[in-house]
């Protein structure tokens, strides 16, 4: 069965392309989230329909999975994913899924919801407020937004995520490329990547699996 780790390896960069092509399209918008509603809106003229995801607290430094916050009363049409992802989990054996609450220092908001987002084909949003932050996916937002990225943006998505998380290097790689349309060619210390529109991308690996070099050419 798989563990957290693997499958977060597996689908954050999908999900953080499709956080940048959300930031992309909303810009410095403010937000206001419409429980009572169901939607979230961004400035004065992008509204979009929600799923909750769960909520971070700061002061005690956890997260609590949305199905699991009875206090809050949530209608349950918001709590479709939320409720997906959990039989996921007792599927796949991924307790960081199934379980209600647990410290952000084992999975915070972002990690969760880049897997979810990998997941379910969907983008999340992030609302902070004070004491903590509520996660929720966008259900209808623009087909651009989970559309596959350009290639030049598929190098910039693998360098932030190899940077920015501690994940098997070749996993992300492999399956990033893979998610993305591009024909992968492994080879023991190497990735080789072909796009539909002719770019190419190699991806090199160290003795202990780590990125070493990425190179190549992306068409204009």
């Amino acid at each position: 069965m798989p563990t957290f780790d693997r499958l977060f390896a597996e689908h954050v960069a999908t999900g953080l392309a499709r956080q940048l092509a959300l930031g992309d399209l909303i810009g410095e918008r403010g937000w206001q989230l419409d429980l009572t509603g169901g939607t979230v809106v961004f400035g004065d003229d992008l509204r979009y329909r929600v799923q909750l995801l769960g909520t971070e607290n700061h002061d005690d430094g956890s997260w609590l999975w949305a199905w699991a916050n009875e206090a809050s009363n949530l209608p349950p049409a918001l709590l479709h994913l939320c409720g997906w992802l959990r039989e996921y989990g007792h599927r796949q054996g991924v307790a960081e899924l199934t379980e209600p609450t647990f410290a952000l220092g084992r999975a915070d908001g972002h990690r969760l919801a880049l897997l979810a987002s990998g997941l379910t084909g969907r983008c999340y949003y992030r609302g902070p407020y004070d004491g903590g932050a509520v996660f929720f996916h966008l259900d209808d937002a623009p087909p651009q937004i989970t559309a596959p990225v350009r290639p030049e943006r598929a190098l910039s998505v693998l360098g932030q995520v190899i940077q920015s998380f501690p994940v098997d290097h070749r996993t992300v790689v492999e399956s990033f490329l893979r998610q993305q349309s591009w024909r992968v060619d492994p080879a023991p210390t190497s990735v080789t990547a072909h796009h539909a529109d002719g770019s190419t991308l190699r991806v090199d690996f160290d003795t202990l699996g780590r990125v070493s070099n990425m190179s190549g050419s992306v068409r204009p």
